[in-house]
Formats: C-alpha cells, structure tokens, sequence
C-alpha cells in the first residue's frame, strides 16, 4: 500500500471522530442535559486515545521504518504510545457508563467509581513495569507483550460495552414511553455491534494491513451514527426546554456583563440555575468544593442577592 494512501486512511477517521465531537458538543451547548455532557466527554477521551495511542504509533511506524531505525526501537515507541494513552482510554469507558446512569437520572455509586479507578491504575503501572523491563533492561519478548496489551484490550472493551448495555437493559425495563424505551436500547445493540466489529478487525489485522485501518476507522467513526440518534431523540423529548435555556443563556449574557461577571463565575451560575449543588458543580466543573463557595460568594457580592433562588429570579426575569 503506497504512503499516500495509508495517509489518507489515517486522516478519514481521525477527521471522522472530530466530525462526531463537534456535533456532540453542540449537543451538549444547546440542551445542556448532564448525559450529553458525559457522553461528550466519552467521545473526546477516545479521540485522544485514537488519535495519539493509535495513529500515533501508525505513523512513527512507518515514519522510523523508512529511517531504518531498528525494530526492537520501533516497537518501543509503539508500547510506550500505547501506555500513556490508558488513562484516556479508561477515563472514556468511564464516561461512557456515567452518560448511561444520567440518562436515567441515577449517579454512578462510589462503590463502582472508586474501585474502577485503583483498578484502572493498577493496570497502569503493571504495564508500565513490563515495558520499562522490557525497553530498558531487555527483560521479556517483544512480541508477547504486544500480544498480551491486545488481549487485555479486547477484555477490557468486551467488559466495558457487555456492562453499558445491560446497564441499559436493566434501568430501562421501568421506562413507560415504548419510544423512548426503543431508542435506548437500538442504542446499546449499536455499541454492542461496535464493540464486536471492531474487536474482529483488530483480531484480524495481522492478516493484512488494511484490516489494521478498518480498525481505526470503525474505531472513531462509528460515533457519528449514535450521534444521529441522540440529536433525533434530544430534539423530541428535551427540543421546547433548549428553547428556554436558549433564552435563559441570552438574559445571563446581559446580567454577566451588567456585573462583571468572570467566565468560571457564570459556568457556575449556569449549574446553580439547573438546580445542581456545590457538590455536584464541583465534579462536573472538576474544581473544588470550596471554590465553588468562593465563586458564588462573589457572585451574590457582586449582584447583591441573599441565595440562589434570588439569583436565578434576578437573570429569568431580565
């Protein structure tokens, strides 16, 4: 296969996945609902993941191969590419299972959360272990850690997507609208789907190098159809409430501005208006508690309001 070609298939997925981010985002812009934020971030921990971990090494491969840099050298690179993009990959899958559980109005429970993540870090460090062992110290076949990174990649996707999807199919057995029952659940077979297509063109690509970019394709451009669906479902059932937040966003622009509102201080504001807590403002903003305090302690300070029920009055009523 010529350069220009293998070129050009990187660059259609990779185009793909950005193509899918950018819609996801203006998802999550326009109704503002806490699954589509989570599912937004889903999709741009794997993009990263995609794009570094696994276009990355593509394209030092091929990159180092025309220098005639040694193998052991290449397969370096590639290993150590694919090691610091866990924590992304994980984080997605994260993400994902979150999306699922806000769908639904429920949280992830700290008894899954906390035990994935020293799990996740375990795996983390083991395999950095195994590749500094084998990197620097020539300790272990090349080959077999390769093979292994690709079985536990295959574990962890089969876990993953098998958990969203019966996480599905269990919280929506209570759901009474048969639409959107029916939409949900086409949702989790689509990744189902995705999860084996992409698990057998992985498998397979040994077989031929084509195999290895229909992997990479299917692996970030596949979310342009789930996108579809959420934006039909989303425009049904939440289309009149972005109207209003629509509104909302125009008087909270005015109000900002009469004043002096800071950019951090507003997005906090958006979230106190939606009825979130500090708490739950702090995790979604990834800042602390007390920050959150601060901020609307300055808020309430610079518009002269007692409490967020003043507050929100004060930018609804214009």
């Amino acid at each position: 296969m010529g350069d220009s070609w293998r070129l050009i298939l990187l660059l259609i997925p990779l185009l793909a996945g950005a193509i899918a981010i950018f819609f996801a985002f203006q998802l999550m812009k326009r109704y503002g609902i806490p699954f589509a934020t989570s599912y937004f971030y889903y999709l741009v921990f794997l993009y990263i993941f995609g794009s570094y971990s696994l276009a990355g090494s593509g394209i030092l491969e091929h990159l180092l191969s025309r220098m005639e840099v040694d193998l052991k050298v290449i397969q370096s690179t590639q290993l150590y590419a694919i090691f610091l993009g866990i924590p992304f990959i994980a984080l997605s899958k994260f993400m994902l299972l979150k999306s699922t559980t806000e769908f639904f109005g429920l949280r992830l429970s700290s008894l899954f959360t906390i035990p994935y993540f020293v799990i996740c870090m375990g795996a983390f460090v083991l395999y950095g272990v195994f590749v500094v062992r084998l990197t620097r110290f020539e300790q272990g076949e090349f080959q077999l850690l390769i093979d292994l990174q690709r079985w536990v990649f295959f574990g962890f996707m089969l876990l993953m997507y098998m958990a969203f999807f019966w996480t599905i199919i269990i919280l929506s057995r209570r759901m009474t609208d048969h639409y959107e029952k029916r939409f949900i659940r086409l949702l989790s077979l689509l990744y189902l789907l995705y999860m084996g297509v992409t698990i057998a063109a992985l498998a397979l690509a040994n077989l031929h190098v084509l195999l290895e970019h229909i992997f990479f394709f299917l692996f970030l451009s596949w979310h342009l159809v789930p996108i579809l669906f959420l934006s039909l479902y989303l425009e049904k059932y939440h289309g009149q409430a972005s109207t209003v937040q629509e509104d909302f966003e125009s008087k909270l622009s005015s109000f900002a501005d009469k004043y002096e509102i800071s950019k951090r201080e507003r997005e906090v504001i958006q979230l106190i208006s939606k009825g979130l807590s500090n708490q739950e403002i702090s995790e979604s903003l990834f800042i602390s508690l007390q920050t959150v305090k601060d901020h609307t302690h300055r808020i309430f300070v610079k518009s002269g309001v007692k409490n967020r029920v003043q507050l929100t009055n004060i930018i609804r009523s214009g």
